[in-house]
C-alpha cells in the first residue's frame, strides 16, 4: 500500500506517518509534498498512489486549489483544524477527516472506513465530496481577522493587519505588534494559529515563529542553504528558514 502525505509541517507529517506504520506496518510512502505546485506536478504524472493525506491549510494557500488543475481519482482523507460546515460535508459524502492535533483512535476510524469505501466507488464519492467541499469553503470559510487581548477590567481587539509576527516562548503563544508590544494569546500552538490564518498574509518560518508578510524587510542568505529572514520590528533572536523549507518561502514571498 502506497500513501501520499502532503503537509507542510514537518512535525506533523513525521507524526501521522510514525500512526500509520503502526496500524499498517508494511505501508510504503511517497516523498512528503508540503505545497500546492509541488503536488499539482507530482499528482499530474499519475502516481500509483493508493491514499492520500491531505492538510487543507498549505503554507501557499488551500489545497482545494490542487484539484482546480489535476483530476484525482485517488481517495483522500483530509488533516484539517476547520470543523462544523467542512466536517458535514466529508460525512455526508462518505470521505473522512482528521481534525488535528490527530488522535490514534480517529485515525483508525478513518483507515477503516477506507477500506470498506475501496471495495464500492472510492472514486466517485471523492469527487462528490471535494466538489461540495470546495464549495463550502469558498462561500464561508474566512481568516481570523481579530484577537481578543485582556487589559485592565475589559477585552481589546487586535487586528491581525497590526501584527508582526506570533512565538512560541516558554509554551506560551505571543502576538508582537508592530509598535513592539507583546500580547499573550490564548491559542495554544503555532500549529493551531496557522490554521487560522490567512497563508498568503502569514508564514510558518520555523518552529517558533509565524511571521507575516507587512513585517518583511528582506531576506539574506544564510549558512548551509537556510535564510535568514529579517523582520520589523527586530526579535530577540534571528528568523531562520530551513534549507528545506528555503524554495517554497520564497515562492510564497512571490504570490
Amino acid at each position: 500500500m502506497e500513501i501520499l502525505i502532503i503537509e507542510d509541517e514537518e512535525n506533523a507529517a513525521s507524526q501521522l506517518s510514525g500512526m500509520l506504520l503502526e496500524y499498517y506496518p508494511a505501508v510504503s510512502f511517497a516523498p512528503v509534498i508540503d505545497n500546492i505546485t509541488d503536488a499539482k506536478a507530482y499528482l499530474s504524472s499519475k502516481p500509483d498512489i493508493d491514499l492520500i493525506f491531505l492538510d487543507i491549510n498549505l503554507s501557499d494557500g488551500i489545497s482545494f486549489e490542487i484539484f482546480k488543475d489535476v483530476k484525482i481519482d485517488i481517495p483522500v482523507i483530509f488533516t484539517t483544524a476547520y470543523d462544523q460546515y467542512a466536517v458535514q460535508a466529508f460525512e455526508l459524502n462518505s470521505i473522512d477527516y482528521l481534525l488535528k492535533p490527530i488522535r490514534k483512535e480517529k485515525l483508525i476510524s478513518a483507515l477503516e472506513k477506507f477500506s470498506r469505501l475501496s471495495n464500492r466507488q472510492p472514486n466517485l464519492a471523492n469527487a462528490m465530496a471535494i466538489e461540495k467541499i470546495a464549495a463550502l469553503l469558498q462561500s464561508k470559510m474566512s481568516y481570523k481577522q481579530n484577537f481578543l487581548i485582556p487589559f485592565n477590567n475589559r477585552l481589546v481587539p487586535l487586528n491581525v493587519n497590526d501584527i508582526s509576527w506570533f512565538e512560541l516562548c516558554n509554551g506560551l503563544v505571543k502576538a508582537v505588534t508592530s509598535n513592539h508590544t507583546t500580547h499573550i494569546l490564548e491559542e495554544k500552538s503555532l500549529d493551531e494559529l496557522a490554521e487560522l490564518l490567512d497563508p498568503k498574509m502569514f508564514y510558518r518560518a520555523n518552529r517558533q515563529y509565524l511571521i507575516s508578510r507587512k513585517a518583511i524587510k528582506d531576506v539574506h542568505y544564510y549558512f548551509n542553504g537556510r535564510l535568514q529572514v529579517n523582520i520589523v520590528p527586530e526579535p530577540e533572536e534571528k528568523v531562520v528558514v530551513s534549507k528545506v523549507k528555503a524554495v517554497q518561502f520564497k515562492n510564497w514571498l512571490k504570490i
